[in-house]
């Protein structure tokens, strides 16, 4: 973990400071549980924004061509039952 500095109002502080009388938390918790809140909210709000990365997909997927719904046919069972009775 990395410490920043943040500024806060001190009306804030004083709420922050009351929560940590009355909760087992100390003021730093309460902040770093509300910044965790809050960038989790910021997260799912920029995964509409963000479009998502190309995946990769492994050399199986491209041999049988099962990735993209292509129209070449494949003989994976075929070939698997010559293997498997000889």
């Amino acid at each position: 973990m990395k410490r920043y500095q943040v500024y806060l109002d001190p009306r804030k502080i004083e709420t922050l400071d009351e929560a940590a009388e009355i909760t087992p938390f100390t003021r730093s918790k309460l902040i770093q549980e509300a910044v965790d809140a809050a960038s989790g909210r910021i997260g799912n709000l920029l995964s509409v924004y963000i479009t998502p990365k190309k995946r990769s997909y492994s050399a199986l997927d491209k041999m049988t061509n099962l990735v993209k719904g292509g129209k070449k046919k494949t003989r994976s069972s075929t070939n698997a039952d010559e293997i498997y009775y000889r």
